[in-house]
């Protein structure tokens, strides 16, 4: 089996949020997935990245996000690490209405499998997410567009 992974570390702020999109249609078109698995992928990071946006620096100064990217032959894991404020854990799965945003459940519709964690060192959030290429719903020989970012 063969691996390849992509890490990126970026300010957690808004503007980044697109350098992370980009990464994951990068690092997608190595694998067979059509356009609306790709957009899933971009939006499971997006929504992944924005809550460290958004949680993770609320009473610190404003750190940094990073993305690490691991194609293996048969599935991508997207992992989206902080140093902030964490999460409490365990996150319950409940409808979005009762517990604020829409990211975690939209996360959880879109990949395969999701793990929510406190990172290593104690401090921050660790979201695991992975999507298996068996999954597709499309042709896989669908290009993914440049358009598509």
């Amino acid at each position: 089996m063969s691996t390849d992974a992509v890490r990126l570390r970026f300010p957690a702020k808004p503007e980044y949020l697109l350098l992370a999109r980009l990464a994951v249609a990068g690092v997608a078109r190595r694998m067979t997935l059509g356009r609306r698995e790709v957009a899933d992928l971009k939006l499971a990071v997006t929504e992944a990245c924005s809550n460290a946006v958004r949680h993770a620096y609320v009473d610190r100064p404003r750190g940094e996000i990073e993305l690490e990217l691991v194609v293996a032959d048969d599935c991508l894991e997207l992992v989206v690490e902080d140093h902030g404020a964490g999460i409490a854990l365990p996150v319950p799965d409940v409808a979005p209405s009762e517990l604020g945003g829409m990211g975690l459940p939209i996360i959880r519709a879109v990949m395969d499998e999701l793990e929510i964690r406190q990172s290593a060192d104690g401090t921050g959030t660790v979201v695991h997410m992975t999507k298996r290429a068996h999954d597709v719903s499309e042709s896989p020989s669908e290009p993914v567009a440049a358009s598509d970012v």
